[in-house]
C-alpha cells in the first residue's frame, strides 16, 4: 500500500490558524469524509477531513499548533482500491470548509480616512523586495502604503510579522493627540473586589465577530423601522399546503420566500455601496442570508438565488444549513456573497429589536415571535395573530419612504394566499 501526505486545504487569506481539536489517533482507519483535524480562524471552526481512505500513519499536528494552507497534517497510507491520482488532497478537501475566512488585519475603511493619514506620511514607494515578510504581511503594508524598511522586525531572522504592522500603526497614532473618536475603551476594573469571579478566554471567532459588530455600528448610519404583519391568511394557507402536499414547512420558509420575491422589487434593498461610497451596486439575484445559531455564535450562511425557488427548496436548504452550521460541516461558499439577511428570533420570544446590518449588505429583517391580540372588525372583535418585524437599514442607500413601503408591502404579501399557494411548489 501507498502512504500519502495530506495538507491542509486552501484557507483563503486566513494563516497561522488554531488546531484546537484533533478527531482521530495513529492506527485508525478512516473514510474520505472522515474529520481529522478541527481548526478555529477568526470566523468559525471548521473540520478538515481525511480525503483519502485508508490508515493513519502518523499526525502531524497537535492541539494549540497554528497551521496554514498547504501545511503537511496527516500521512495515511492509503487503500490498494481507493489509490487515487497525486496531488488531488489539497482541492478535494476544500468543499468542506466552514466559513470564509478574513486575514487578521486593520481595515482601512475602519479608519475613517485619519489613519490613511498618519501612515502616508512616513510611507515611500520603496521596492520592499529585500525585505523579510511574508505575502499576507506585503499585502497589508501594500495596502496601508507602508514602506516595509521602516518597520521593526520581530520575527525570526528579521521576519516581519502581522504585529509588527499592528505596533507600527498604534506607534504612528499615538504621536498625534488626536484619536480616532470611535474607538472602544473599556477600563481596566477588578471586579473580584466585589465577590468571586472567573475569567472565560474568547475564542477567534467571538473576538473576530465582535469586531465586526463593533464596526457595522459605527460606520453604518442605522435606522430601523418597526412594523407588524398580519399572520393569519399565511398560518391558514401554511396548513392547508402542508397537508395536501404531505410536508412540514417552517413560517420561516414562508417569510424567507416572500422576503425573497420582494426584494426584486425593491432592488435597493438588495444592492451594496462600493468602497468609495461613490455607486450603488444593483444585484440580479437573491442570496438570501439566515442567522443561525450555534455553539460558536451567530452564523449567517445564505441561500443562492432564493428569489428562484420555491418554498419547499427553501425550507429544504434552511434546514440543511442550520444542520451543517451546528456540525461545522458549511462550505465557504454557503458564507459568501449574501444579499440580504433575515434574522429570526421566532422561537425565542421578544417583540421589536435593532437588527445589526451584516455589510456589505445594506439591510437585515428582524423577526419576533409572533404574538395574538384583539381587533375590532365589521363582524365584531376577534383575536389575530401578528408577526412583528424590525427592518434595520443604510441611511446612506435607502430612505424612510421607500423602506416603509417595503415593510407594508412584506405585510400585504404575507396576507396573498394566492401568493402563497403559487409559490409554495
Amino acid at each position: 500500500m501507498a502512504t500519502k501526505i495530506i495538507n491542509i486545504p486552501d484557507l483563503g487569506e486566513a494563516e497561522d490558524v488554531e488546531v484546537i481539536e484533533v478527531c482521530a489517533k495513529v492506527g485508525d482507519e478512516v473514510e474520505s469524509e472522515d474529520p481529522i483535524i478541527v481548526l478555529e480562524s477568526d470566523k468559525a471552526a471548521m473540520e478538515i477531513p481525511a480525503s483519502e481512505i485508508g490508515k493513519v500513519i502518523s499526525i502531524e499536528v497537535s492541539v494549540g499548533d497554528t497551521v496554514s494552507s498547504g501545511s503537511p497534517f496527516l500521512q495515511i497510507e492509503i487503500s490498494n482500491d481507493t489509490e487515487k491520482h497525486e496531488g488531488d488532497d489539497s482541492h478535494k478537501d476544500a468543499e468542506h470548509q466552514t466559513i470564509s475566512k478574513k486575514s487578521e488585519k486593520i481595515q482601512p475603511e475602519q479608519s475613517l480616512g485619519s489613519l490613511e493619514q498618519k501612515i502616508s506620511s512616513t510611507a515611500t514607494k520603496n521596492n520592499n523586495a529585500n525585505i523579510y515578510a511574508g505575502p499576507a504581511v506585503r499585502k497589508l503594508a501594500r495596502e496601508f502604503g507602508i514602506d516595509l524598511s521602516i518597520v521593526q522586525p520581530t520575527g525570526p531572522k528579521n521576519r516581519i510579522q502581522k504585529e509588527d504592522l499592528h505596533q507600527f500603526v498604534k506607534s504612528r497614532l499615538s504621536e498625534s493627540p488626536q484619536r480616532n473618536s470611535f474607538e472602544f475603551t473599556q477600563p481596566d476594573i477588578d471586579y473580584s473586589k466585589w465577590g468571586p469571579i472567573k475569567e472565560e478566554k474568547l475564542s477567534k471567532f467571538q473576538k473576530s465577530s465582535l469586531a465586526n459588530l463593533h464596526t457595522s455600528w459605527i460606520n453604518i448610519p442605522h435606522v430601523t423601522q418597526h412594523d407588524e404583519c398580519d399572520l393569519n391568511i399565511l398560518l391558514e394557507a401554511r396548513t392547508k399546503l402542508c397537508k395536501k402536499h404531505k410536508v412540514k414547512v417552517s413560517p420561516l420558509a414562508f417569510i424567507a420566500k416572500i422576503t425573497s420575491q420582494l426584494l426584486v422589487d425593491f432592488p435597493l434593498m438588495n444592492c451594496s455601496l462600493n468602497q468609495g461610497l461613490e455607486k450603488i451596486i444593483l444585484k440580479d439575484y437573491v442570496n438570501l442570508g439566515i442567522a443561525v445559531d450555534t455553539p460558536e455564535g451567530l452564523i449567517v450562511p445564505n441561500i443562492k438565488n432564493a428569489q428562484l425557488k420555491s418554498i419547499v427548496e427553501i425550507s429544504s436548504e434552511i434546514n440543511k444549513l442550520a444542520e451543517d452550521a451546528k456540525k461545522r460541516k458549511l462550505k465557504i461558499d454557503d458564507l459568501k456573497g449574501a444579499s440580504f439577511t433575515i434574522s429570526s428570533l421566532g422561537a425565542i420570544g421578544g417583540k421589536f429589536f435593532t437588527p445589526i446590518i451584516n455589510p456589505p449588505e445594506v439591510a437585515i429583517l428582524g423577526i419576533s415571535k409572533a404574538y395574538e391580540k384583539v381587533i375590532s372588525s365589521k363582524a365584531g372583535f376577534e383575536n389575530r395573530s401578528f408577526l412583528p418585524i424590525s427592518l434595520s437599514y443604510d441611511h446612506r442607500a435607502i430612505n424612510g419612504v421607500y423602506a416603509v413601503q417595503f415593510t407594508s408591502q412584506l405585510g400585504e404579501a404575507l396576507s396573498d394566499d394566492k401568493l402563497i399557494e403559487k409559490s409554495f411548489k
